[in-house]
């Protein structure tokens, strides 16, 4: 009993470096950004009262709520949104970060409930993410916050207990175990032919499989398969350190070639960004420390290169100063002969008048 407990509380609590949690903070900070900005061209569209949804859901079970349900004013939709890009961005380079997580949450909670029927899986895993991470100390490494506090030492990595990003881990466990779940419990994924179905929406194609696939039974049957036992895969051998680098490369596979060829919003974006949970805290900062040292090199060799003067010309070798010099020698001898007739009229390039012997311009003799 005591040694569950001492697991317990190892799990939750004993503190280890910030490193893979700013990281993460980073990621899910561009991911929100960019969520934000896919909203612009479509925004009136969704929020305004002429939009697909005048007005907010009116029976909304208990527990969701949102700024725009509360005040679902156009103009108050423009300033939340407002909102929402500004602390996107502060809560990518961690300046006010833990009020800039809360921000980012509540907006992009109160977008999502003000407009329920426009968005897919991925808005809802981003909302998720943007919670636990306003949970966690994430300003305490690798942010404006700490260069604020401690410039001196910006590169080094508090360590801090890692209960938020337990959560982020025990949430990409329960996504891929729950839909193995639902997917067996429908017939498409059983008989195998779920994948052709979804490879032929057309709504929602980017890079179309060819027809011969598409209209595989034999590859739509492999591919399902071996996409349930992927995610089983992730759902429990994530949990063993030995096991965790082969299944989350093939996550990483699974989801880049979904996004490939399928338009989901922002899923796979923010299913990969949760794997930085599963970062080792000390390769996240080796990684982080060998690219400062990569940018502080690029920096003083851009800066050699701005000091650096002029270069001069190349050398020539030997057989090409022989080859100029031969040249020069037969422009300056045709100038000789145009001056015997032309006083004046040579180019400065040569002696103005004279005879050469063994390439050596001799001086004309005085007239008497």
């Amino acid at each position: 009993m005591r040694r569950a407990a001492s697991l317990w509380e190892r799990f939750w609590f004993e503190p280890q470096p910030t490193s893979s949690l700013a990281i993460f903070r980073i990621v899910i900070g561009g991911i929100a950004f960019a969520w934000a900005l896919t909203l612009i061209p479509d925004f009136s569209v969704f929020f305004s009262s002429r939009g697909v949804e005048p007005i907010p859901p009116m029976h909304t079970p208990l527990g969701i709520w949102g700024v725009l349900n509360s005040f679902p004013a156009f103009g108050v939709a423009i300033v939340l949104f407002g909102a929402l890009i500004v602390a996107s961005l502060s809560l990518l380079v961690g300046y006010r970060t833990r009020l800039a997580s809360i921000v980012v949450f509540v907006a992009v909670l109160s977008f999502e409930h003000r407009a329920p029927s426009i968005w897919n899986s991925g808005d809802g895993l981003l909302r998720i993410a943007c919670f636990f991470l306003m949970l966690a100390p994430a300003g305490e490494s690798l942010s404006v916050d700490r260069w604020r506090r401690m410039p001196e030492r910006f590169w080094e990595f508090p360590a801090r207990s890692p209960w938020a990003l337990r959560l982020v881990q025990i949430q990409v466990s329960v996504v891929y175990l729950s839909a193995v779940w639902l997917k067996l419990h429908g017939p498409d994924w059983v008989h195998g032919t779920a994948v052709s179905y979804a490879m032929r929406l057309q709504d929602f194609q980017r890079f179309p499989l060819p027809s011969v696939l598409a209209h595989s039974l034999l590859f739509s049957t492999i591919v399902t398969y071996l996409t349930l036992a992927i995610e089983l895969m992730i759902g429990v051998l994530v949990w063993n350190r030995g096991a965790r680098p082969l299944v989350l490369a093939l996550g990483v596979i699974l989801h880049t070639t979904i996004g490939l060829n399928l338009r989901l919003g922002f899923f796979g974006e923010v299913m990969l960004a949760t794997y930085v949970a599963f970062l080792s805290p000390e390769w996240a900062k080796a990684g982080i420390l060998a690219v400062r040292d990569r940018l502080r090199v690029f920096r003083l060799h851009m800066r050699a290169r701005a000091l650096r003067p002029a270069r001069s010309l190349p050398r020539l070798t030997p057989s090409e100063r022989a080859q100029a010099s031969l040249h020069r020698e037969e422009r300056c001898s045709s100038h000789t002969r145009i001056e015997e007739h032309q006083p004046g009229a040579t180019s400065g390039e040569c002696p103005p008048s004279g005879r050469r012997r063994g390439g050596v311009v001799t001086p004309p003799r005085p007239e008497s």
